[in-house]
């Protein structure tokens, strides 16, 4: 037998006394209290997945393989957190990034300084970009666009828009790390059992799934719109289901799903990461919520895991839309935090 153990390492929330997966009966959820009032939060996200062969008779587990999706923000929450919870950080197979953005790949470096080992990593061509990030109600998207670096001065030093710089290749080469750019689906691990899939690019079907406030200095030496082609789900396939992990979605929680639709007949069962919902409008999400309802004809739960950039009204939308409903929803949603650890037998 095999188990997949996936550990939320890096977080915005830390909630060491959730207690829902005994409540609602989800032996696939596990956590530790006690480790988990030492963790660290940040805005940033992510996990680290091991796959261990199991003996049922002996209790015995081998890890088999042991895979990172993205790595937090740059405080370093989530090697803080992986040594916390007792987790070895040498022998990593790949790292796998959604999208070039901070709060996803802050630890890299020190991932890669802390082992021997060449470790290969999944991105896309777009880390090669300077990105810019809107962080003042005042700026709007017609103030950047067009616009060189050197005019962009006077917002930088006021922080009403921060850089971030494109990706090193030959820092990450000298730290032992192995660049792939990829612009379509890679399979990362494949048995009988499982398949661990990183998506490609995800098209934009919906209309309503545009994010368009996300700048990036290409080519032409100006700032252009930013289409994050970048942004990466990661498909986890057993025998019988889907489970999906999101980065931040910036694609669009929709798109997403029609996405890794198009890819397979299973159904999707959980979803587990961040949706990218928090500036949205209440018409958007409640446009989400019916489509998580109605876009597979399969009777099973859809577990929803909501993080990072998903944003409170989301959760508040769902509670109302549960409450109003005349029939149960299908859906599921869960607070997940630091430290919660998904393990699904197969």
């Amino acid at each position: 037998m095999l188990e997949c153990e996936i550990t939320v390492l890096a977080n915005n929330i830390v909630v060491p006394f959730q207690n829902f997966h005994k409540k609602f009966n989800l032996d696939f959820i596990k956590s530790n209290k006690f480790i988990m009032t030492k963790c660290l939060a940040e805005h940033g996200l992510g996990f680290l997945i091991n796959i261990y062969k199991t003996n049922t008779q002996s209790n015995e587990k081998k890890l088999i393989k042991k895979l990172i999706f993205d790595t937090g923000g740059p405080n370093l929450t989530f090697l803080f957190n992986l040594h916390l919870m007792d987790f070895s950080i040498n022998n990593i197979d790949c790292i796998m990034l959604s999208h070039w953005h901070y709060d996803h790949v802050g630890s890299l470096h020190r991932i890669l300084l802390q082992n021997q080992n060449e470790i290969p990593i999944y991105c896309h061509e777009s880390a090669k970009f300077e990105r810019f990030f809107v962080r003042s109600d005042e700026i709007q998207n017609s103030d950047l666009e067009g616009k060189t670096r050197k005019e962009l001065k006077t917002l930088l030093e006021q922080t009403k828009i921060v850089a971030q710089k494109p990706i090193n290749i030959e820092e990450i080469s000298d730290f032992n790390g192995k660049i792939n750019f990829l612009n379509k689906d890679c399979t990362i691990f494949d048995l009988d059992e499982i398949k661990i899939i990183l998506s490609g690019e995800i098209p934009r079907n919906h209309e309503d799934e545009d994010f368009s406030s996300f700048y990036a200095i290409k080519k032409q030496k100006k700032l252009e719109r930013d289409e994050i082609l970048d942004d990466k789900c990661l498909i986890i396939e057993f025998k019988e289901n889907i489970i999906v992990i999101c980065g931040c979605c910036h694609s669009g929680l929709k798109n997403t799903i029609d996405y890794v639709k198009s890819r397979t007949k299973k159904p999707i069962t959980h979803i587990i990461g961040g949706f990218h919902l928090a500036s949205a409008t209440d018409y958007k999400i409640n446009n989400t919520l019916e489509y998580l309802e109605t876009f597979q004809k399969e009777l099973n739960d859809l577990f929803l895991f909501p993080m990072h950039c998903t944003g409170e009204t989301f959760n508040h939308n769902y509670v109302l839309k549960a409450k109003n409903s005349k029939e149960k929803l299908r859906s599921k949603l869960f607070m997940a935090s630091v430290g919660t650890q998904f393990i699904f037998k197969c």
